[in-house]
């Protein structure tokens, strides 16, 4: 659900962070990659202050309806999901933030999938994704 910004952090906050299995971390070669370093490249645990491993994507307002996700123009919002694609599928929660703390709620929005196809996806009052479809 995020890192802390500041403040004690070990090793195995960032496992778990990133779900690796704390007898495998390696700071360098399993971790650095999290922290955008590149291979061969020294990484400390304050490269990771603030990270998440939550997905950002862009996505219209919460509406009430799959038709009125799908009429938004264009996505504005900045989103967060916990799936490991690059868009929101089914099982994934939704978040506003990048900590993971805040949830969308319930109701259906627009987002662009990698191609710019318009879809829209459902979720429930815990913010799980119920129904990903395609707007027409």
């Amino acid at each position: 659900m995020g890192l802390p910004s500041s403040g004690q952090l070990s090793i195995s906050d960032i496992a778990t962070e990133f779900s690796v299995t704390l007898s495998n971390v390696a700071l360098n070669a399993t971790l650095g990659t999290y922290a955008s370093k590149s291979a061969g490249a020294t990484t400390s645990i304050s490269d990771f202050y603030g990270l998440s491993a939550l997905t950002e994507y862009e996505g219209g307002i919460l509406k009430s309806k799959a038709s009125a996700a799908c009429a938004v123009e264009e996505p504005e919002n900045t989103y967060y999901h916990n799936g490991s694609g690059s868009v929101p599928a089914s099982g994934d929660t939704i978040y506003t933030n990048s900590s993971g703390t805040t949830t969308l709620g319930a109701g259906a929005h627009l987002f662009l999938d990698a191609s710019e196809n318009r879809k829209f996806a459902v979720t429930n009052s815990s913010s799980v994704v119920t129904f990903v479809g395609a707007c027409r």
